[in-house]
C-alpha cells in the first residue's frame, strides 16, 4: 500500500484526445466519457495516472485503484487493439525508421 493510496478516487473526464485503458488496452476516443486516477489533495498530482474505461470501471469499481501501475496487457494484445483502431479510422499505423 502506498502513501497517497488513501487519497486516489476515479474521476470521470471527457476526452479530448485518444486514450488507451489502462487496465483492458481498449481505445478511448475523443468525445467519449472515462475515468482518470486523481488526488483528493489539490497540491498533490501525479505523474503517470492511469486511465480507465467506463466499462472497466462498472466492472471493477474502485478495486482499480489498488491495483499496482503494472501494465495488464500483454504488448501483442495491446498492439493488435490499436492497429484494429487505426484500420477503423481509415489510417494506416506504420512505423517509419
Amino acid at each position: 500500500m502506498g502513501k497517497y493510496t488513501q487519497l486516489k478516487y476515479l474521476k470521470k473526464t471527457k476526452a479530448r484526445v485518444i486514450h488507451q485503458c489502462s487496465h483492458c488496452g481498449e481505445i478511448i476516443l475523443a468525445g467519449e466519457y472515462y475515468y482518470k486516477e486523481a488526488l483528493i489533495d489539490k497540491f498533490l498530482q501525479f505523474l503517470h495516472a492511469r486511465s480507465f474505461c467506463v466499462k472497466c470501471v462498472e466492472k471493477f469499481g474502485e478495486s482499480l485503484l489498488a491495483g499496482k501501475n503494472k501494465k495488464r496487457i500483454i504488448q501483442n494484445e495491446k498492439s493488435k487493439k490499436l492497429n484494429d483502431f487505426f484500420r477503423r479510422i481509415g489510417g494506416h499505423h506504420e512505423k517509419k525508421l
